[in-house]
C-alpha cells in the first residue's frame, strides 16, 4: 500500500491512497470463505457451494465492500498516527482517478483534507479587561424581603373589594327579559335554534385585575360579599380562555352565548403577605437556621451576592471571549468547509442560499472552539467525574426553578441528576460547560483586569448593549 500527501497550502491537503491486490485480497478469500459456509443455492447443501461459484456471484461485490473498509481504516490511521488536525472529513478529490470495480485490482484514491492553523494566543497582562462587581444596596435586600414574603403569603377572606383581590361566587345566566333561564321541554322545543341549557358555574373565580371593562370592574371595586352583579362576561372577558375557564366550559361552547349573567358574591379573598417572622425565616431556609430579622437579611445579602456574582461572571465570560476571538488570527480552509457543508447535510437538504447565510455563525462557532480546544490541550485542562455530578445536580436545580420550585428536595435533584447523565449527549454538554468555564477561569489571570463597580442598573444596561 502506497500513502503520500501532497500540502497545497498550509490549511489543504490532498492525501494519495494506492491499494494493490496483496492488500486485500486475504480479507476477501476470508470474506468469501464465510458467505459460503451460509450462502444457499438451489441443487447445493448448505456450506457446500463450489467456491468458483460464489466467488462468480459475489465476489465483485464482497472486493468492493473490503477495499472500501481497508480504505477508511488506512485514511482514519494515517491521520491519526501522523497528528493531522484535520478539520470536518476527507472528501473526494475531484481529480481522483474512475474506478472500474469490474476490470481493475489496482485502484488509487484521492481525498482532500482541511487541517485546523497553528493558534498564537495574544493573551497578556497589556490586554484590558473590565470586571464588574455589582453593589448590593439596602433597598436591593428590602425588595428580595418584600419578595419572600409574597413567596409566602397566602389569601385571607375579607368583606370589600380591592383590585388585587379574587372574588368567588355562582354564575347565572339570564333569560332576555332579564330573569334567570328556567329549564323546561317547551322552551326548548320553541328555541331549538338557541343553546337548550343554561349556564350555571358555580364557584366561579374572578381576578379583579383580570376584567377588561372598567364599568364592570368597577361594579366589583363598589361591591361586597352577598351582593349580586349582572354582566355579560363577552364584555368582561374578551379572551374566549379566561371566558371558557369562568364559564367551565369549552371555547367551542361559547359560541351560543352573548347574555348577561348574574354573579352572587360569597367570598372575597385577600392576597396578605407572610409577617417577617420566625415562621417566614423556617419556611424559607429550614427550620431553625435563622433566628432573627438582621440574621434573615445578612442571609438574603449572602445569596444575593452569589447571584450577581454569578451574572458579573457571565459578563466576564461573554468579554473575555469576544477578547480572544478578536484578538487572535484563526485562518480556515472556507471553501472546503463549505463543500463539506454542503455534502454531510442531512438528506442534501442544505441549499447553497442557507450555507451562505448560516456560515459566518458557523465560523465564529469554529473559531472559538478552536482557540478553547487550543487552551484545554496546552493546560491539559479536564472535567473529572466529580465536577460533571456536581455540575448536573446544579442544571437539575435549575429545572426546577423554572417552574418556581426553589426547595426541591435533594434526592430529586439526584435523581434527575442522574437521568440527565445517562444522556452520553447531555453528559457530554456538561462536560463542555465545566471545560469552558476553566477555559475562562485559566485567561483570566492573565489578562489585564479593570476592576468596575456598578449598581444593578448599570450592569444590566451593560448586558443590554451585548445583547445588541
Amino acid at each position: 500500500m502506497n500513502i503520500s500527501r501532497e500540502n497545497i497550502d498550509d490549511l489543504n491537503a490532498v492525501i494519495r491512497i494506492g491499494i494493490e491486490p496483496t492488500d486485500y485480497q486475504p480479507k476477501v478469500d476470508a470474506a468469501l470463505l464465510e458467505y459460503r459456509k451460509k450462502a444457499r443455492f438451489d441443487g447445493f447443501r448448505p456450506g457446500k457451494v463450489p467456491p468458483s461459484l460464489v466467488k462468480k456471484m459475489y465476489g465483485k461485490s464482497i472486493q468492493a465492500d473490503e477495499i472500501q473498509r481497508l480504505l477508511s481504516d488506512t485514511l482514519n490511521n494515517y491521520i491519526h498516527e501522523n497528528k493531522l488536525k484535520v478539520l470536518g472529513e476527507p472528501l473526494p478529490n475531484a481529480n481522483s482517478p474512475e474506478i472500474n470495480w469490474d476490470s481493475q485490482d489496482t485502484f488509487e484514491f484521492h481525498f482532500d483534507i482541511a487541517m485546523g492553523p497553528d493558534i498564537q494566543l495574544n493573551i497578556s497582562k497589556d490586554v484590558k479587561i473590565d470586571d464588574y462587581h455589582i453593589t448590593i444596596t439596602p433597598e436591593m435586600v428590602d425588595q428580595q424581603v418584600e419578595d419572600y414574603a409574597r413567596r409566602f403569603g397566602s389569601l385571607q377572606p375579607t368583606d370589600s373589594i380591592s383590585m388585587d383581590d379574587v372574588v368567588t361566587g355562582d354564575l347565572c345566566e339570564l333569560g332576555d327579559a332579564g330573569h334567570e333561564h328556567t329549564h323546561n321541554d317547551e322552551h326548548e322545543h320553541d328555541h331549538d335554534h338557541d343553546h337548550h341549557h343554561p349556564v350555571h358555574a358555580h364557584g366561579a373565580l374572578i381576578y379583579i385585575k383580570t376584567i377588561a371593562d372598567e364599568t364592570i370592574k368597577n361594579q366589583f371595586l363598589t361591591s361586597k360579599v352577598g351582593d349580586k352583579l349582572v354582566f355579560n362576561p363577552n364584555i368582561a372577558f374578551p379572551n374566549e380562555t379566561d371566558r371558557a375557564s369562568l364559564l367551565k366550559l369549552s371555547k367551542e361552547d361559547l359560541a351560543d352565548i352573548n347574555t348577561d349573567f348574574e354573579f352572587t358574591i360569597h367570598e372575597v379573598s385577600r392576597f396578605t403577605p407572610a409577617e417577617i417572622n420566625q415562621e417566614l425565616f423556617d419556611k424559607a431556609f429550614g427550620e431553625g437556621t435563622l433566628d432573627s430579622v438582621e440574621a434573615f437579611r445578612e442571609r438574603i445579602e449572602e445569596d444575593l451576592q452569589r447571584q450577581l456574582a454569578r451574572q458579573s461572571d457571565y459578563k466576564f465570560h461573554i468579554d473575555a471571549r469576544e477578547k480572544l476571538m478578536t484578538g487572535t488570527e484563526v485562518p480556515l480552509p472556507e471553501e472546503f468547509l463549505k463543500r463539506w457543508m454542503l455534502i454531510s447535510s442531512k438528506d442534501g437538504s442544505l441549499t447553497r442560499e442557507q450555507l451562505e447565510k448560516d456560515f459566518p455563525s458557523f465560523v465564529t462557532d469554529l473559531k472559538w472552539r478552536m482557540i478553547k480546544n487550543t487552551i484545554i490541550g496546552e493546560q491539559k485542562l479536564e472535567a473529572t467525574e466529580e465536577e460533571i455530578r456536581e455540575q448536573a445536580i446544579w442544571a437539575a436545580q435549575s429545572r426546577y426553578f423554572q417552574y418556581g420550585i426553589y426547595d426541591a428536595p435533594a434526592d430529586q435533584l439526584f435523581r434527575l441528576a442522574d437521568v440527565l447523565l445517562k444522556n452520553e449527549e447531555e453528559k457530554n454538554r456538561i462536560a463542555d460547560v465545566i471545560l469552558e468555564n476553566k477555559v475562562i477561569g485559566y485567561v483570566k489571570d492573565l489578562f489585564g483586569l479593570e476592576e468596575q463597580y456598578v449598581s444593578l442598573d448599570e450592569f444590566n444596561k451593560l448586558m443590554d448593549e451585548n445583547k445588541r
